[in-house]
């Protein structure tokens, strides 16, 4: 009676380890679900930064008043994603070191830096068919990205594959639009590395033990 009293006990010890390590993967599984979500959803904000910018940088090339204000509103939306409360809790409960928040670090710098010399633009500057282009490869390839990631939430039954599929093809045309044009020097290199992160960071885990690229 003994030994049988003793065998229940210790499959009850093992049935409520078992239980709490199940909940701390879950646990884990959960942060890091909502690590992603929470990043993404701050890239969709720099990837609205930038389809505003580029329209900015269209309206500059045509001399429109209204370009400069919307680079400006841009820089902010991007300024406002990086530096706000919702950032500094992610910092503050160990995000800081994840790949996926450097990636986001590093998009919203280069984002930044395309900005600045879109601002720049003017009705007087040289290669504005090529600029339109690289432009129009920058807006392709941040609605393309928004577009997988709201489809990565998996909200929406079947048609989140729509929209991954839909986005995934407009990141091919972005890259295909970069291929195509020439010309735009200093300008082109800045939209390609915009543009390439842009399609890198749909695919990229929040939690990873290798080396964000």
């Amino acid at each position: 009676m003994r030994l049988f009293f003793r065998l229940i006990v210790c499959l009850s010890l093992l049935t409520l380890s078992a239980c709490e390590f199940d909940r701390h993967e879950m646990h884990e599984a959960r942060q890091n679900i909502s690590s992603t979500l929470k990043m993404h959803h701050l890239h969709m904000l720099i990837n609205h930064a930038l389809q505003m910018a580029t329209q900015g940088a269209d309206m500059n090339i045509q001399g429109v008043e209204h370009g400069p204000e919307m680079l400006v509103k841009a820089s902010g939306l991007i300024e406002r994603a990086m530096t706000g409360p919702e950032m500094a809790r992610m910092h503050k409960i160990g995000a800081a070191n994840k790949p996926l928040m450097k990636m986001t670090h590093d998009l919203a710098d280069k984002a930044s830096l395309l900005i600045e010399a879109m601002k720049k633009l003017s009705a007087k500057s040289q290669k504005k068919d090529a600029i339109r282009m690289l432009n129009h490869a920058v807006e392709v390839a941040a609605t393309g990205s928004s577009l997988i990631m709201l489809g990565q939430q998996g909200m929406a039954g079947d048609i989140d594959a729509v929209m991954v599929n839909h986005g995934q093809m407009m990141l091919g045309e972005a890259s295909g639009l970069l291929h195509d044009t020439t010309g735009g020097g200093e300008y082109r290199i800045l939209v390609s590395d915009v543009v390439d992160m842009l399609i890198g960071i749909p695919d990229m885990p929040a939690d990873s033990n290798e080396q964000a690229g």
